[in-house]
């Protein structure tokens, strides 16, 4: 009898750590991660193409959540390239910026983006918008887009992939 209680309340309390375990890791955001500038070596992430110059990126930060909220912070993404002249270490007519979740890792394709959102002449950005994301997102990346002549293009910078 004493045999069955301990069971029981084994089991009870097993049930309880799975349960705290799934409630914790649902809170947890998928992804914290920081961003890096695009060195132009034509890597294509989730099929969005590199950025055709060097760029540079003071920090930037990207947090998914669990819900689907994106928050992206940019601070001083500008062109690293001498070969632009007069226009390095400024954004150089890309006025906007897109920020897209790809999941399941760098080689698949991209899942959601955001609306483009104003990138300053000193290349400083804050994207904030809720995506509507598969039910399984692993592994997942983020691209910051550009907005170059009205168009989104590649990618100048991005999490770890």
């Amino acid at each position: 009898m004493q045999k069955a209680h301990i069971h029981a309340g084994l089991t009870i309390l097993l049930i309880g750590l799975v349960a705290s375990n799934q409630q914790a890791h649902a809170q947890q955001p998928p992804l914290k991660a920081t961003l890096v500038a695009c060195p132009s070596d034509k890597t294509v992430i989730g099929g969005v193409n590199a950025c055709g110059k060097i760029w540079a990126l003071g920090s930037g930060e990207a947090e998914l959540s669990a819900d689907g909220t994106l928050r992206v912070t940019l601070r001083g993404l500008v062109l690293n390239d001498p070969s632009v002249g007069k226009f390095n270490g400024s954004p150089d007519g890309v006025d906007a910026v897109a920020a897209a979740v790809i999941c399941g890792g760098g080689n698949a394709a991209v899942a959601a983006h955001t609306e483009p959102v104003a990138l300053s002449p000193k290349g400083d950005a804050q994207v904030e918008s809720k995506l509507k994301l598969p039910q399984h997102c692993f592994a997942p990346v983020v691209v910051v887009r550009e907005r170059y002549e009205g168009k989104i293009g590649g990618w100048l910078a991005a999490t770890d992939f």
